[in-house]
């Protein structure tokens, strides 16, 4: 469980700076040890915990009206995500490969547009929805559609503060869904997973205070850019995490 330790805190911290990413980077790696299914459970309860304590001091800068958009379009699809996990958890290893895929294809299409070509490309109408829907599905699976989502958070919001809050408070919509959808329809949370979680609360409350300082010193302008990085990342160790299942 060390190495859940050390992801934890690494995670948390780099989600409270972002406002997501514990789930959709942790989970991978956290999966070579641990398996999926433990990983998920630990990493998504520690998320949450973390997302709880952003939302206490920064409630006031939730924009209503993205986190009521998203949270009406996924919240009905997530279901799906579940009965998905449960049909397909056999061939688990491609869809992490196609979900790496997509993620960093549309990392990488938004890095090209800001960092290269100095301006931005919006994402149509249809590509917003589109990635809303395939986030949720995702999201429902493996706690991992934060990147996805972020798309159509990202055409929307542009102040750093306001999309950090906002996407917190989409976490905390949906993961409280899927915690209880996973301690009480698949029984992931034993009493060792529990005991874990506990011992990791005070690595979570410092991650927090050193994501939260780190959060107030990148510049606005910037923001944007280390999100889409945070976005490759994390579909790059899903492509990778995918691709080591498939070789075993």
């Amino acid at each position: 469980m060390v190495w859940y330790y050390i992801i934890v805190f690494f995670m948390i911290a780099g989600e409270a700076v972002v406002g997501f990413g514990s789930t959709s980077i942790g989970i991978p790696l956290l999966s070579l040890s641990l398996g999926t299914e433990a990983s998920v459970a630990l990493l998504s309860a520690s998320g949450l915990i973390l997302c709880f304590l952003v939302i206490a001091t920064q409630y006031k800068k939730v924009n209503v009206r993205a986190f009521l958009t998203i949270v009406a379009c996924i919240i009905p699809i997530m279901p799906a995500g579940f009965l998905l996990y449960v049909k397909l958890r056999a061939y688990e290893g491609v869809l992490k490969l196609i979900m790496g895929a997509v993620i960093a294809f549309v990392s990488v299409r938004a890095i090209y547009w800001r960092m290269i070509r100095a301006r931005e490309k919006e994402t149509s109408r249809a590509g917003m929805y589109l990635a809303l829907g395939v986030g949720a599905v995702v999201q429902g699976m493996f706690s991992t559609g934060g990147a996805l989502i972020n798309v159509y958070t990202a055409s929307k919001i542009k102040d750093k503060g306001e999309f950090r809050a906002t996407m917190v408070a989409v976490w905390i919509a949906t993961n409280v869904i899927t915690t209880a959808y996973r301690a009480l329809a698949l029984h992931m949370y034993t009493r060792d997973v529990c005991v874990s979680i506990a011992y990791a609360l005070p690595l979570i409350l410092l991650a927090y205070f050193v994501g939260n300082r780190i959060h107030k010193r990148i510049p606005n302008g910037s923001f944007m850019n280390l999100v889409y990085i945070v976005q490759l990342v994390s579909g790059l160790i899903a492509v990778f995490a995918g691709a080591g299942m498939l070789l075993r």
